[in-house]
């Protein structure tokens, strides 16, 4: 008698899909694509951190950062313009390219440039599997703001004395 007659044919059924999944993923080309996309988000959250040191640090400014990390966080955007991101976030326009700049390089946003007249606009969208590092990039810098704001109530009181406030 044949090992698999003595089963049933819902565990025979099982066992054909489980075969066919087997087969999917072991086939090089599936699990070099898998491969690819795992060291390809790795890459990217690699660089979210470096964003956010260097937001940390004083080279980028940490709200600016964290305000269009909150944009691009809230919300499925598509594709949206620099002027719209500006607009929405309240960041001036050349801060709000200077950062969107840094998104790019990270890998977490891509850029589109179209002419139009003699102006070039520029768009932006996340990039594939780019949710995560944005949201990152958020709760990093927001944490960040919260130190700050702690440590800043912590050592003033509020009101004005002269040229400065009142320890």
């Amino acid at each position: 008698m044949n090992g698999n007659s003595s089963k049933g044919p819902a565990m025979q059924g099982q066992d054909a899909e489980y075969e066919r999944l087997v087969a999917r993923f072991s086939q090089p080309q599936a699990l070099d694509s898998a491969l690819e996309r795992v060291k390809a988000e790795a890459r990217r959250r690699a660089r979210a951190r470096e964003l956010v040191t260097r937001a940390r640090g004083g080279r980028l400014h940490n709200h600016t950062v964290r305000e269009i990390a909150r944009y691009f966080r809230t919300g499925e955007r598509g594709r949206v313009d620099l002027l719209e991101v500006a607009d929405q976030t309240g960041i001036p326009l050349s801060d709000a390219r200077q950062v969107l700049r840094e998104f790019v390089d990270a890998g977490l946003l891509q850029e589109r440039k179209e002419m139009v007249n003699d102006l070039v606009r520029r768009s932006y969208e996340l990039t594939d599997g780019a949710h995560g590092g944005i949201t990152e990039i958020f709760v990093e810098t927001e944490a960040t703001a919260q130190q700050h704001t702690e440590q800043e109530g912590a050592g003033w009181v509020s009101g004005r004395l002269g040229w400065g406030r009142t320890p």
